[in-house]
């Protein structure tokens, strides 16, 4: 080849590139939603939300009546609620925050809440009175024309399907009620297809003292992951709406003990007795987003500067030419 014709296929090759990073770093109107945002955690609460009155009896099998049964297992009817391990896959992959400009983290929490509406005479896990029902997160902020804009809001809501884990082994699930995206915090190129990578890291923490007096604080429960990708954010794309229609009664990776009672002592009738609290929780949720960015392979990153001084202008002009001609 000519040395004329590859310095001509190398100025073109590098001005391709220059016109990519360039044009990459124009930010889409759904990206960078951050300008004075305001977070806001919501708690849901329903009395009497698990209803342990209509749970049929699980009468326990003693040595001797296993011993009957043997060969044939256990009689069914005495059998009732989940026998069979749920085995659910816990490896995920999480968002790679190597480009920071390109992801975005915030935080939500709640604090002082109640997990049961009564105190209990039973027992630390008792699960009678619960109240917990589920909760909410939305992130606002102020928009172009000065208005408070919703960018995000996310509903998840205690699992009910399977009653007997929360008796028997006392732990809860979440699933989604409700998840509405409309604006990332994380910078969204132009040259980006529009859609956003989400991590949500939800923790319950519990303090409680022992009948031994000994005292807990700031004990971690259980954790919940939910892991979005490619979540669509200009609504008037293509599955848009289906896209988060699936996510609705989606059950979060991960489990949580229901919150212990701590041991303490009640009033009643007119003398001081025993009892359990209704058990004080905290819920903290982690947020991180992050946006599809350009592949640059680490030739040309680490060159970048150059290239750019070197073809600045025929670049800029292309995108003066191309691009902005195309916005009016």
């Amino acid at each position: 080849m000519p040395s004329s014709t590859k310095k001509c296929f190398v100025e073109i090759a590098a001005a391709s590139v220059v016109l990519l990073v360039l044009s990459g770093c124009i930010g889409s109107r759904l990206g960078s939603a951050g300008k004075e945002e305001k977070l806001k955690m919501e708690i849901i609460e329903e009395r009497d939300i698990v209803n342990f009155s209509k749970l049929k009896e699980q009468p326990i099998a003693t040595l001797s009546s296993r011993g009957k049964n043997k060969g044939r297992g256990l009689d069914a009817s005495a059998v009732v609620g989940n026998v069979v391990s749920l085995a659910t896959d816990a490896i995920k992959n999480v968002i790679a925050n190597e480009q920071k400009k390109y992801s975005a983290d915030y935080q939500f929490a709640l604090t002082d809440l109640y997990f049961y509406d009564q105190l209990s005479n039973i027992g630390p896990f008792d699960p009678v009175g619960m109240q917990f029902a589920g909760f909410k997160i939305i992130r606002t902020f102020i928009n172009k024309e000065g208005i408070t804009d919703t960018a995000f809001t996310a509903s998840f809501r205690l699992d009910t399907d399977n009653v007997y884990e929360m008796l028997n082994n006392s732990m809860f699930r979440l699933k989604i009620e409700d998840f509405n995206l409309k604006y990332a915090k994380a910078k969204v190129a132009a040259a980006n297809d529009l859609k956003l990578n989400m991590d949500i890291e939800i923790t319950f923490r519990s303090s409680y003292v022992s009948q031994d007096a000994v005292l807990f604080d700031n004990v971690h429960m259980g954790k919940f992951y939910l892991f979005i990708r490619d979540a669509p954010l200009d609504k008037i794309a293509p599955g848009y709406q289906e896209y988060y229609a699936e996510l609705k009664g989606k059950l979060l990776t991960g489990k949580s003990f229901i919150v212990p009672r701590s041991f303490g002592y009640h009033l009643e009738d007119g003398e001081i007795k025993p009892a359990y609290s209704q058990g004080a929780y905290t819920i903290d949720v982690k947020v991180k987003e992050s946006s599809k960015d350009l592949f640059i392979s680490k030739v040309i990153s680490e060159n970048t500067n150059l290239m750019i001084d070197t073809y600045k202008e025929k670049a800029i002009k292309y995108i003066n030419k191309n691009i902005k001609g195309s916005q009016k």
